[in-house]
């Protein structure tokens, strides 16, 4: 499946329930669909909120399914960014004293099981694989 939708809430809104409806049609298990649908929602939020920050742009999906592996491509034109450069947050201080930022980075490599950034051209790219 492949999808555009505009770089902003309603967008990522209707790109996660194209995506629910499609892991519903592959038949995704409860806790592979959850990591597949949290990982892909706090990426699209990611861009939105980070990458575009309020300027329009278009933000490409492309999900496939073979065998038990689901690959996931996020593509957009924001800004250069390879999230996988991101240093991973310090969470061993008190709330209130922690830098702000780099939880969803964390997160998302958490719930997936490979993920690969490339900046083709003047877009981002993102690859995100589940083995199900």
């Amino acid at each position: 499946m492949t999808l555009a939708v505009h770089g902003t809430v309603a967008g990522v809104r209707e790109a996660v329930e194209a995506l629910q409806a499609w892991s519903g049609q592959e038949g995704l298990l409860d806790e592979p669909r959850r990591r597949l649908l949290t990982a892909l929602d706090e990426i699209l939020s990611n861009v939105v909120r980070h990458g575009l920050r309020d300027r329009p742009g278009l933000i490409d999906v492309t999900i496939s399914r073979e065998g038990n592996v689901v690959r996931a491509e996020v593509a957009d034109d924001a800004g250069p960014f390879n999230p996988l450069l991101a240093p991973a947050p310090d969470t061993s201080g008190p709330l209130e004293a922690r830098k702000e930022g780099g939880l969803g980075i964390a997160l998302v490599r958490a719930l997936t099981d490979d993920l690969r950034y490339e900046r083709r051209g003047d877009r981002n790219r993102l690859t995100l694989t589940w083995r199900i």
